[in-house]
């Protein structure tokens, strides 16, 4: 894998991370918006998307072809987890993709495809 494209991907997921991180109570919050309706489902859902994108930026970032698919693949999935938000009314609500800020939007379901296509063609190259 390219190194450069590699280590652009990899800050990314470490970046999304970071922003979790920083605003940890509003990004917890934010995982009601996707239905984890009981505090303790919202800290969960928040614990395991911070650690998979921690773990697949290290992953990219050291070339690991398995981690750029998996990486694409959770980008797949935050794209439907948005596509579900948006159908069910959503659209501005908080989202954590950046930090508690973040809202769903059909951008960001772009920007999560865009990010997929990318750790593929990372991965394939």
């Amino acid at each position: 894998m390219p190194l450069a494209p590699r280590l652009i991907l990899a800050a990314i997921l470490a970046w999304s991370a970071a922003s979790k991180l920083a605003d940890a109570r509003a990004s917890t919050a934010a995982m009601a918006t996707f239905g984890f309706a009981t505090p303790a489902s919202r800290r969960l859902a928040w614990t395991i998307a911070v650690a998979a994108e921690i773990v697949l930026a290290l992953g990219v970032a050291a070339g690991d072809e398995r981690a750029a698919y998996l990486a694409a693949a959770l980008m797949l999935l935050f794209a439907l987890t948005l596509g579900s938000a948006l159908m069910r009314g959503q659209a501005g609500a908080p989202c954590a993709c950046f930090g508690g800020g973040s809202q769903v939007s059909w951008i960001a379901i772009v920007r999560d495809l865009a990010l997929a296509a990318a750790f593929v063609a990372v991965a394939a190259l």
